[in-house]
């Protein structure tokens, strides 16, 4: 089997990987680049995660995460286990899970694929802001609040999860907006259809408010700036231990009982 790796930029991380590569060798797998392996091997945090499948989905390589961060909801193999993991992995003990990604416009200009989320929300300065939601030519509401996600449902047991969404597995093809902290208890989170056309706006009474992808892409939104938000045709296929379930991993991570 041939491996490939995509390391956050840290020392410790880096000779982890020389460590795994070197036990990969001597069971007799090849380590190669991205175009020419079979699985791309992440190690880091989630962060480090959504950064690989942002550059690498069109790939269509399946990804399986290392975790060194914190939480490692993505990374889900933790760093003790790596090596008896990919043994596993070797052996084709293993599940791919094809997960949905977004596409994202800015005033027509796509920003790319994105697997957990887009968020328009207010500044550092700025109060409550006014936002229209829109799927397709149809008006869904007019928000007052802090700001709205757009999610998918790998991006549901994240920041859409701490603003009241609800969370979908993995392999669902459905589309989540969920308000944050809205100045109404009439507007609650919805779970749209795998073929919703999604736009933002600002209202008049907002000057600017920042959109935030997969929280690593940041852009400065003004009343002039349209940004629309679909289902990508670009999916980010993972690896999952064939003993691991999704609700394994809810529990084990986020305390789901």
């Amino acid at each position: 089997m041939r491996f490939s790796f995509y390391v956050k930029e840290d020392k410790t991380a880096k000779e982890f990987v020389e460590y795994i590569e070197n036990q990969l060798k001597t069971m007799g797998q090849k380590v190669v680049t991205i175009e020419e392996a079979d699985i791309l091997v992440v190690v880091g945090g989630d962060g480090t995660f959504l950064s690989a499948a942002r550059k690498f989905s069109a790939f269509q390589k399946p990804i399986v995460g290392i975790n060194l961060g914190r939480l490692g909801f993505l990374t889900e193999i933790p760093k003790q286990d790596a090596i008896r993991m990919l043994k596993l992995i070797i052996e084709g003990k293993y599940k791919v899970i094809d997960r949905m990604m977004i596409d994202v416009y800015l005033n027509n200009k796509y920003l790319g694929a994105y697997l957990n989320d887009a968020v328009l929300a207010r500044s550092y300065l700025s109060r409550l802001i006014d936002i229209e939601v829109y799927q397709q030519e149809h008006m869904i509401a007019k928000l007052r609040a802090d700001g709205v996600i757009i999610s998918t449902p790998t991006g549901s047991t994240a920041y859409a999860l701490s603003a009241g969404g609800p969370i979908l597995t993995p392999e669902l093809q459905n589309i989540l907006l969920v308000p944050i902290c809205p100045h109404t208890i009439s507007i609650r989170p919805m779970v749209l259809s795998s073929d919703a056309l999604i736009g933002l706006k600002l209202g008049d009474k907002t000057k600017e408010a920042y959109l935030t992808l997969d929280g690593q892409e940041f852009f400065n939104i003004t009343q002039k700036d349209n940004i629309f938000i679909k289902r990508s045709n670009t999916v980010c296929k993972t690896i999952s231990l064939e003993h691991v379930s999704f609700f394994d991993v809810i529990r084990d991570k986020l305390g789901y009982a």
